[in-house]
């Protein structure tokens, strides 16, 4: 028969959920201090135990980082492990921007696919969210960027597969944190601000009325736009 066992959750896989969903959503931002053990205990309304075990599992995993008498830090992208493959292979001597483009091409059209099928009502609230604070925030680069990346992650966890966010989640990291400069000039131009508002509309909408086929056709739009872009740019730089 096609069933196996159900394994019982333990409280502790739950507060490591909630805080690796916090991160993923950006609410909890790199670079940030978790509150201490004793602090989310009574958020939470768990025991310190089960704290220190998810806390565990996210420093194991590379999501945080112990900092000695200051506290447990959101990590920093560049900070994860030297041997990390990943890492390398992300690194601009390693990938070329256009490989990069490819690879978030086929992650974010599928993931997109799927979100416009899973998504709760809550991911859809998060992504009005986001969604509104990139306008509002557009003369501002830096928080209009940080809305961007809110989106798209935001996108990556409606899927709610563990593995493709943790994938978005890299992915974003190393992209962002290897293209920056060229990336912030995308948001110079009034004319790419209006172009790029309208295709996140269009990609939120068909999320909204749970078509899938549009939504990954509005995302491969989006970022056959940004590769292009990208494109010309690192060329006439």
């Amino acid at each position: 028969m096609p069933f196996a066992p159900v394994r019982k959750q333990q409280i502790s896989d739950l507060v490591f959920e909630q805080l690796r969903e916090s991160i993923y959503r950006g609410e909890l931002k790199i670079g940030e201090r978790l509150p201490s053990e004793r602090e989310l205990a009574e958020i939470m309304r768990v025991s310190r135990s089960s704290i220190r075990k998810a806390i565990s599992r996210l420093l194991d995993m590379g999501y945080v980082e112990n900092r000695a008498g200051l506290g447990t830090f959101v990590r920093l992208p560049e900070a994860r492990p030297p041997h990390d493959p990943f890492a390398y292979m992300m690194s601009p001597g390693q990938s070329s921007l256009d490989e990069l483009m490819e690879v978030r091409i086929g992650l974010e059209c599928q993931g997109v696919a799927l979100a416009a099928e899973r998504a709760t009502e809550m991911d859809i609230t998060y992504l009005e969210l986001a969604f509104a604070e990139m306008h509002d925030w557009q003369p501002d680069q830096e928080k209009a960027k940080d809305a961007d990346m809110r989106f798209h992650m935001g996108i990556a966890y409606a899927t709610h597969n563990a593995v493709h966010v943790d994938l978005t989640r890299r992915f974003y990291d190393y992209m962002f944190h290897s293209i920056n400069k060229l990336h912030s000039l995308l948001y110079e131009k009034n004319k790419n601000l209006g172009i790029i508002d309208q295709q996140h509309f269009k990609i939120l909408d068909a999320i909204k009325c749970r078509d899938g086929e549009s939504a990954s056709r509005y995302m491969l739009q989006h970022i056959t736009f940004l590769r292009g872009f990208l494109k010309e740019i690192s060329t006439n730089n």
